[in-house]
């Protein structure tokens, strides 16, 4: 199921049933105020939008080891091994601002679990057949290859470029980004590069530099 366990459980208990105006209960909450003399009598309307807000809640909200199991079944569902990528839990902290469900999430996770299959024709033209492109990625690979691989250094790698190249963050983040996912949209580009792995990052602007110079 795309909808998070506790987003199902939150809502099936207030289906008919309140407690004042409060929308979100820890499992301890509805233990101990659940009431059938608070029950409703009139016919309950299932709301597929309340659902959905309350997904994206405990999605944000909720500990990101807890939504791996579920997470890792939605991979499973289209085809990925989470074993082959980055660790399933920091694929959720990267997307879970982005998405509405797990469904989506493991949708938008297929980037980081293989190779690049489609490029945007549009985003390359405008971000990777440029003037600059070719020395962002020239530059950023070389500072890549050696930076300690967490989101911190790698953001700082690419506040290097802009400085050294000077331009702006768009001009460094964008074609970092087209190179990466093969579109230019991604959650921030500190760790959409670091969930690529060292390894792959380098390989996929190495395969961005042939388009960039093509």
């Amino acid at each position: 199921m795309a909808t998070c366990r506790t987003a199902i459980l939150n809502y099936l208990v207030r289906l008919g049933w309140s407690h004042g105006d409060q929308e979100i209960f820890s499992r301890e909450e509805m233990v101990k105020l659940f009431d059938t003399a608070d029950v409703n009598k009139a016919a309950s309307r299932f709301d597929t939008e309340k659902l959905n807000w309350l997904n994206q809640h405990y999605l944000k909200s909720d500990e990101p080891a807890t939504l791996v199991p579920e997470f890792e079944w939605h991979l499973q569902r289209i085809g990925i091994d989470a074993s082959k990528g980055p660790a399933p839990a920091e694929v959720i902290v990267a997307l879970r601002d982005r998405v509405h469900t797990l469904k989506e999430m493991a949708e938008r996770a297929k980037i980081w679990y293989g190779p690049i299959t489609e490029w945007d024709d549009k985003a390359v033209a405008k971000h990777l057949q440029n003037d600059s492109a070719p020395r962002v990625l020239d530059e950023a690979k070389a500072l890549l290859a050696t930076v300690e691989w967490q989101p911190e250094p790698i953001h700082q790698v690419i506040e290097q470029v802009a400085a050294r190249l000077e331009l702006g963050m768009g001009k460094v983040a964008q074609p970092l980004r087209v190179a990466m996912t093969g579109t230019q949209v991604s959650p921030s580009i500190d760790h959409t590069i670091y969930l690529c792995g060292r390894e792959e990052a380098l390989k996929r602007i190495d395969a961005a530099l042939v388009r960039a110079r093509g």
